[in-house]
């Protein structure tokens, strides 16, 4: 099975020939094509560092998983498990306000809320 390279600048494909044939450069543990290259050493030339160069390349990476992160749709269960965990909360809350009267029972109930809203959040994973 071959195994898929990219460059660490511009994510294009280098293939096993330029490999081979010495075409890319490594630099900081990430492969560079031969174009990102000859770029590279044009900016060098005028005053580009190295260090430069590393900020850009984690500047890439950032870039590229925002682009990968995908964000979930919300679903009637979710909307159902927010309300129980506000129950959860005002249940807390009377229980701390009504230290003197049934202290188990509130929190039991409480507890029943926060279970509920686990399995709601859960339930489709």
């Amino acid at each position: 099975m071959t195994e898929i390279r990219l460059c660490g600048r511009c994510k294009k494909s280098i293939s096993q020939t330029d490999l081979e044939s010495g075409l890319t450069t490594e630099r900081y543990g990430q492969l560079i094509c031969n174009e990102c290259s000859h770029i590279l050493n044009k900016k060098k030339d005028k005053g580009f560092d190295e260090q430069n160069f590393f900020f850009e390349s984690i500047l890439n990476e950032v870039k590229t998983i925002s682009r990968i992160l995908t964000y979930e749709t919300g679903s009637w269960l979710n909307i159902i498990a927010a309300v129980a965990q506000c129950f959860v909360f005002g249940s807390l809350i009377f229980a701390y306000i009504n230290r003197d009267g049934d202290l188990h029972s509130t929190l039991l109930l409480a507890i029943v809320f926060q279970l509920m809203a686990l399995t709601f959040f859960v339930i489709k994973k």
